[in-house]
């Protein structure tokens, strides 16, 4: 009878050994794969984000509390001004404007469109942008602009509910997908309403967007 208990005794140990065994690959394996959901053979160095090779796109917006409609399928960019700047010295004009705007505009190679009025002295934007040819979302286009680690960053784990098309902070360069079940977002100290139409424009969906701008109105104590 004691020989069996010690037979069952080392029975059990091997048993939780080889449970114990197997449960830290999984747990790794399922890290590695969360961080490599998407790869890229574009390098930092040629990565138009870290490597800074965006800003050679809209070279006189750069820095400006202000963010941009951008398609990661072509790197086309449509700055929203909704905070207004001086071309020649780059300082931020903090003055009545007493006028509105329109901006937006249609990419080059027939991509997303966008339709919005800036409206300078109450800090917002309103108005829409049709998809078109950036209605999917290609990763492989992403990743001849992105290295791995910022596709990673920038692209959710459903793809199949994002556009091509997101909003990018031109300060900070964070970037934030649009997606079909996504209602707004924040970006910086602009938050994004967006309300994605029912009904289809042609063969493109259209998500109506308001944009405010809406820093934090009082100092984070320490």
């Amino acid at each position: 009878m004691r020989q069996f208990a010690v037979a069952l005794l080392m029975l059990l140990v091997f048993v939780l050994a080889g449970c114990g065994m197997k449960q830290s690959p999984d747990s790794n394996d399922i890290a590695v794969s969360a961080k490599l959901a998407y790869s890229s053979d574009t390098s930092p160095e040629d990565c138009y984000l870290c490597g800074g090779g965006i800003e050679s796109l809209i070279p006189s917006y750069w820095g400006q509390n202000n963010i941009a409609l951008i398609s990661l399928n072509t790197f086309e960019i449509r700055p929203i001004e909704i905070n207004r700047y001086d071309r020649l010295t780059g300082q931020q004009i903090e003055e009545y404007a007493g006028a509105i705007s329109f901006g937006g505009g249609g990419s080059t190679d027939g991509g997303f469109s966008a339709s919005l009025m800036l409206e300078y002295d109450r800090g917002y934007a309103d108005g829409s942008v049709d998809f078109l040819n950036d209605e999917t979302l290609d990763t492989d286009k992403a990743a001849s602009f992105l290295c791995a680690d910022c596709l990673n960053e920038i692209l959710p784990k459903e793809i199949s509910q994002c556009f091509g098309v997101g909003a990018i902070n031109l300060d900070t360069k964070e970037i934030r997908l649009f997606e079909k079940s996504l209602g707004g977002f924040g970006l910086g100290d602009f938050h994004i309403d967006c309300n994605l139409k029912e009904q289809k424009h042609g063969d493109s969906s259209r998500m109506d967007l308001l944009i405010f701008y809406c820093p934090l109105r009082y100092e984070i104590e320490p």
